[in-house]
């Protein structure tokens, strides 16, 4: 059984969104979208639905079927259309958010009314806005699909770009964020546990990733927006998905977990595990020792006031060369309810600097390029004034760590 801390009850998820979670969204959003000279986000990816209402109804199918969404003015309270067959409990644990029925114009649902569809909604909508007073403002749009977005720009409103504004929003984390944080994570520890305690010689990629998402999905995990794991001679170079292969003896075993917790929060880490009873090798542990090295300078690296692009100068120089054609995308990537802003890179930098209540996932992947076998570590890290706390606490492989 996993531990009582890797659970956690759809009442505990409320009570911790209700006032403090969505409460902080919002007061963040405001600033921002202020700040880009926004007056209102309409917001359709399930994503900042979430953060900024504390709802979420089908969420992978909300990503390609927009059957729901929201407005964020920057004065005022927000309005949520909902989707319509939606039950009354799955409704926003925050008081002050006004729900209506959507208008969905998906060409699944309705086919060849998809633009009459749309244009009835793009007419609630500037009525909405013409009542909030500000139809003639600039209102941001996150990822509106062309039907929806034409249907606004015909009926007038000015519309701009507003995921920036999100994205910058969402970087700093509140308290109850991060406990929600941590509870996915808990949820992922399990899970790899769980799995790296099942390996065995013969089984096959797909088992494992199987065995680590049914026991996240006991735990409450929703689900994983990737199916990254990779073994033997597949794991060079990177990113391969689970497969048919059977793991044979001796071979490394790399994945990443990309998981949705039970409150939507992202848990991602990766480890590298060696299968069956073997010695590890010693490229093997050379591989492991890199990457653990690298993950130490990174996460040296993150206090509050740094900048992004001299710290990315600053770690790309100290990987080892070696490792450059084949070489993670980025250094760390923002992590909260999915993958998100800020990045640290190795070249092609953005402003910014890193703040107190980032939480980061700090990655290494170490492989020469034209070698069989290469190695995944990936922590999940919380920024504090105080200094970072890794959050992250799957079982490492001592075979391989050892010295």
């Amino acid at each position: 059984m996993a531990p009582p801390e890797a659970r956690t009850s759809r009442p505990e998820v409320d009570a911790l969104l209700a006032e403090g979670a969505v409460g902080y969204a919002l007061v963040r959003l405001r600033a921002s979208l202020r700040r880009h000279g926004i007056a209102a986000a309409l917001l359709t990816d399930p994503v900042n639905v979430r953060y900024a209402s504390g709802t979420s109804i089908m969420p992978v199918w909300t990503m390609h079927s927009i059957d729901r969404y929201l407005l964020v003015p920057v004065e005022g309270e927000p309005v949520l259309w909902e989707y319509a067959s939606a039950p009354p409990e799955l409704r926003s644990p925050y008081p002050g958010i006004e729900v209506r029925a959507a208008t969905g114009w998906s060409v699944f649902g309705v086919g060849e009314q998809a633009g009459h569809r749309s244009a009835a909604f793009a007419a609630d909508m500037t009525r909405v806005l013409r009542d909030r007073g500000i139809v003639d403002e600039r209102i941001g749009v996150d990822r509106l699909d062309a039907y929806g977005f034409l249907a606004l720009q015909e009926a007038g409103v000015h519309l701009v770009p507003a995921q920036l504004a999100v994205e910058r929003a969402r970087a700093v984390k509140g308290a109850d964020e991060i406990e929600l944080i941590r509870r996915s994570v808990a949820v992922a520890d399990a899970a790899v546990t769980d799995m790296y305690q099942a390996l065995r010689p013969g089984t096959t990629e797909n088992e494992a990733w199987g065995r680590l998402l049914g026991r996240a999905f006991a735990l409450g995990a929703e689900f994983a927006e990737c199916r990254l794991l990779a073994s033997g001679p597949r794991t060079n170079p990177w990113f391969r998905e689970a497969s048919d292969r059977r793991m044979q003896r001796g071979d490394l075993v790399a994945f990443d977990t990309d998981l949705i917790g039970p409150a939507g929060y992202l848990a991602d880490l990766s480890r590298t595990y060696l299968v069956g009873s073997a010695k590890p090798s010693a490229r093997q542990r050379r591989l492991y020792a890199d990457a653990q090295d690298f993950l130490a300078d990174i996460i040296a690296e993150l206090k509050p006031g740094a900048a992004f692009d001299e710290v990315g100068e600053r770690l790309s120089r100290r990987l080892p060369a070696a490792y450059h054609a084949e070489r993670y995308p980025f250094i760390a990537h923002g992590s909260g309810l999915s993958d998100e802003y800020p990045i640290i890179a190795f070249q092609d930098h953005h402003a910014g600097e890193v703040e107190d209540g980032m939480v980061f996932s700090v990655e290494a992947y170490v492989g020469v390029e034209g070698e069989d076998e290469g190695l995944k570590l990936e922590e999940q890290v919380l920024v504090t004034s105080a200094g970072v706390e890794v959050l992250s606490h799957a079982p490492h492989d001592e075979r391989l760590s050892a010295a």
